[in-house]
């Protein structure tokens, strides 16, 4: 939408409703509708752009208006995982969540903001055919990853509601036809691969975002990740 600000002439009295009004117009248009006319094609040069910096340890990179991470790429593989035995054992009644290890950042953000949380994940569930009675049956077994916002402690639960499921893998991969061992993953069943966007209106603090799962499977390899945060300070 367009900005068009109060009109001042000789002997006009300035209030201060008056100008903090502007200020709040030009704060929606800077950050929620500039429209590309107004914009000159040549006013970004590279002094205004910060070079990001790399923690090579971690894998997270700290930019201008985020941070991003993910698994290190081989020679160095470091699976994550996701397994019933933190989350319930596979009980049937069970619904506890955990944190997946090495998924999250913390960010202290300075005042209001909108945070866009960006994160993919490639994993391979199971073969699961474990026959203790209290789980679900094999055919059941899932494994639900999902992205949570502000303190793990309170944050995990309330966004487990935004989590993409996994199906167990498919039985006797290495003896029925086709033969599952001379087929890709995705034909021997277990395999997922999701990604997605969330926005989080962040109060003045500290935010913890990252990854957390339930799993019904008692080994579920998390192949490959990532993890974005895009901070606007309103």
């Amino acid at each position: 939408m367009p900005f068009a600000p109060s009109t001042y002439v000789d002997g006009t009295v300035l209030t201060a409703a008056a100008l903090e009004g502007d200020l709040s117009a030009l704060r929606v248009y800077l950050h929620r509708g500039i429209a590309s006319g107004d914009i000159a094609t040549d006013w970004i040069e590279p002094r205004h752009v910060q070079s990001p910096v790399l923690d090579p340890w971690t894998g997270i990179q700290h930019g201008v208006t985020g941070h991003v991470g993910a698994q290190t790429s081989p020679p160095d593989v470091r699976l994550q995982f996701a397994t019933k035995f933190l989350s319930g054992n596979g009980f049937q009644s069970a619904d506890n969540v955990h944190q997946l290890p090495g998924t999250a950042f913390t960010l202290d953000v300075r005042r209001a903001a909108r945070c866009l949380f960006h994160w993919w994940f490639e994993i391979e569930a199971g073969n699961d055919d474990s026959t203790a009675g209290y789980q679900l049956a094999e055919a059941d077994r899932e494994v639900w990853v999902f992205p949570y916002v502000g303190n793990p402690s309170t944050a995990i639960g309330s966004h487990s509601h935004r989590a993409q499921e996994t199906m167990n893998a498919k039985f006797n991969i290495g003896a029925t036809y086709p033969i599952g061992l001379l087929q890709t993953v995705v034909q021997g069943g277990g395999y997922g691969a999701k990604q997605l966007t969330m926005m989080h209106e962040a109060p003045v603090g500290r935010v913890t975002a990252g990854l957390a799962a339930h799993s019904a499977i008692d080994r579920v390899g998390v192949l490959s990740w990532g993890v974005t945060i895009e901070t606007y300070y309103l």
